[in-house]
Formats: C-alpha cells, structure tokens, sequence
C-alpha cells in the first residue's frame, strides 16, 4: 500500500481500534482562552482538527495546542500559510475549546477571503483579520447550533439547528438554512426548504451554485431532502441516487463547478463496513452516472474531488481507509488502511494537490495533516 510514514495496518490488524463510526472524544487538558497574536510559530504539541484553503496557496488549520510551553491547558489556535503549505504560522487564537462530541466549542474552520473566515460548530465566530481576532457571533435565528458551514462566492450559508446539542431524536424541530454577505453578519432566512430534524447537515458551494443536504438514515422510512441553488437565493428539490430502501443515504455534495457537482451516498453499515457509492452530475444534479463503488472498509466517510475529474474517499470505523478514483471511470483503488481514529476536511487545492486532517485533535488523535501530490495514491505527513 502506498502512503504515509508510519507503518500500513489491514482490518484485521486494526481491529484492536473500536468498531463503529467515529466518535469524538474529550481534547487532554483544560481550555484557556488566550488573546490572539501576529504571526509567529506554531506552538508545539499542534493538534490540527479542520482545514480550509481559498487557493492552492493560501489555506488555515484549526487546532489544538498548550496555551503556554508545558501548560496542561489547551488552547484553540489558527495556523495559515501562504505557500501552499510548505510553512505554517500562527496567526490567532479562538476563544472557545476544540469541541468534543455532544458538547459546546468549534470544530471545523471555513475561509471565504483571506480575511473573512468562521470557526464553527456548534458554536460560530467569526474573524475579519485573516484569522487573528475572533468575535462569538450569535446564531442565526437565535438557534442552538450550527451543523454545517459553507462560503461561496458573495454569500456564507449555514445550516443551524434549534434543538440543544445531544437532544436529537427527543426534540423534533426542523432545520433552516440561513445566508448572510460575506462581509456583515446581517444572516437571512431561505424560504422554500422543508428540512426535518437531525443531528447532520451538509451545506456547500462553489460561486452562486449551492447544495444542502438532510440527510435522514437509520430506519426512520423518510428519504434524504436534497435542495441546490444556481443563484444562490432560490433553492428546489434535486433527485437523490441513493438506494434508500437499502438504507443508503445521501451524505455529501461537492460542487467543482458552477454546473458539476460530485455526490457521495453511504450506508447499510455492518461489520465495520459500509456501501459507498460515489455519483458525477454535469447539471448541478438534476442527473448524474455512476463513478463507481469504493472497498467496503469504513463507515463514516467524506468526499472530495478535483475539477479534472479525481475523487478521494476518505472513511472510518474499526480504522481509517482512504479511496482514489483517478481514472475518470468508475474504479477505485484503496490508498490508505491503517488504525487511524478518522478523518475530516479531505479536499482538492488543484488537480493533483489534496489534502486532508489524519486523526483530529476532537477525537484524541495526533491531529496530522497529511498531503498527496499525485491526486491521492501517495500521501505524507506535513509539519505545522
């Protein structure tokens, strides 16, 4: 197998690691919050959990580090680069605590300029420095917290929830989708979206095409509510491939284009494993074709996919496996098997470039960035 330094593990060597899909554990230590800083070294003990890039340049990692050199308390610091990650400084500090799961704080970091980003979920902040201040906003319409977050070319969209953090199925609530302009906060509800409860959500978007997803498993008899947008303001219903009646789900859209958009459905879990099909739509989903299947290994999975047609899927459960489809066809080779705890953020900067965070630091992982500049066969550790 190809790819990082640290030794390749098959299913049955990982077994040791726990079975199912990935659950997020408690970050080591306390939080402290400490004021933001200019540019300056990366604290060591750097645990990265999210990842965003605004070119293949220009990119930020959110992450967990010792407030202080031998502090036992843990602060959430803003790494970026400008390089295309050769070097990596540390720009600033948010003062919430990488969230575990069920809990409040931030887990995942989202760019739309080199100044304007969001530290999010289920929390939200928000920074108009490039990431040095961070300013606690409040929700949009006063909910209880943010599922997803994504920024496209004027707007930011957010899927938030009314329903407290672990109370889901207990509070039946729906969704809403909002959008602001990426320069104020002043965040408008989306009409004409009908979007059940749930503790999951997926918003994404390239230019003025957006996505959003619901997506409702487990048994409920409900199907996934699939919704995009060519203009970004008005929304309607895409059909959704996935084989429900499988308990196949739609779980990711991920726009390349203003017309193309990629989409992975995954499910019918057992043994560790999962189906995971991966669909291409060259009209913004009203159709799509098959781009194949990936190994069963892994349940909890995201996708990414380069604008020439590359698709990597990254998964989870009694160990980590990673997927590449470069073939523009429909097969898929396994790049990565070995006992890693999950993964988040995988994504495309270029044809070629991807990259993605190995073991966040929400899940007591190491927080590893990993790189691969062959669009995903091989893949290294990068140093923040």
């Amino acid at each position: 197998m190809l790819g990082r330094h640290h030794p390749r593990l098959s299913k049955r060597a990982a077994a040791a690691v726990a079975t199912g899909t990935v659950v997020a554990g408690t970050v080591a230590g306390g939080f402290l919050s400490a004021p933001a800083a200019s540019a300056a070294a990366v604290p060591k003990g750097f645990k990265a959990n999210s990842l965003t890039w605004t070119s293949a340049q220009r990119g930020w990692v959110l992450g967990a580090a010792p407030c202080r050199p031998g502090s036992a308390r843990t602060c959430t610091v803003v790494a970026a680069t400008t390089d295309g990650g050769s070097r990596w400084s540390r720009v600033g500090t948010v003062p919430a605590r990488i969230a575990p799961s069920g809990e409040s704080g931030v887990t995942d970091i989202r760019f739309a300029t080199r100044t304007t980003g969001w530290a999010f979920g289920p929390d939200l902040y928000r920074t108009t420095d490039g990431g040095q201040k961070w300013r606690s906003e409040r929700l949009p319409g006063r909910d209880k917290q943010v599922l997803a977050l994504a920024a496209g070319s004027r707007d930011v969209y957010a899927v938030v929830s009314p329903c407290a953090v672990g109370t889901v199925p207990s509070c039946s609530k729906p969704l809403s989708l909002w959008r602001a302009p990426v320069a104020t906060t002043a965040w408008r509800k989306v009409s004409g979206l009908t979007l059940p409860a749930n503790y999951a959500a997926s918003v994404a978007a390239k230019g003025r095409s957006v996505y959003v997803i619901d997506p409702l498993l487990g048994g409920t008899g409900k199907t996934d509510r699939f919704y995009a947008s060519t203009n970004g303001t008005r929304f309607s219903t895409r059909p959704v491939p996935c084989a429900s009646k499988q308990d196949i789900g739609l779980v990711q859209a991920v726009p390349t284009t203003a017309t193309h958009v990629d989409l992975l459905c995954a499910g019918n879990p057992g043994l560790s494993q999962a189906v995971k099909t991966v669909y291409r739509s060259t009209d913004t989903g009203r159709t799509d074709t098959s781009a194949g299947t990936t190994g069963a290994d892994g349940i909890s999975s995201e996708l990414a996919a380069s604008r020439s047609g590359n698709l990597a899927v990254a998964s989870a459960s009694d160990g980590t496996f990673l997927y590449v489809n470069d073939t523009g066809k429909r097969a898929w080779t396994e790049a990565i098997a070995d006992a890693g705890s999950g993964w988040n953020d995988l994504s495309y900067v270029s044809d070629t470039k991807a990259w993605v965070v190995d073991n966040p630091a929400n899940t007591d992982g190491t927080g590893q960035l990993l790189v691969s500049t062959d669009a995903g066969r091989q893949w290294r550790n990068v140093s923040v």
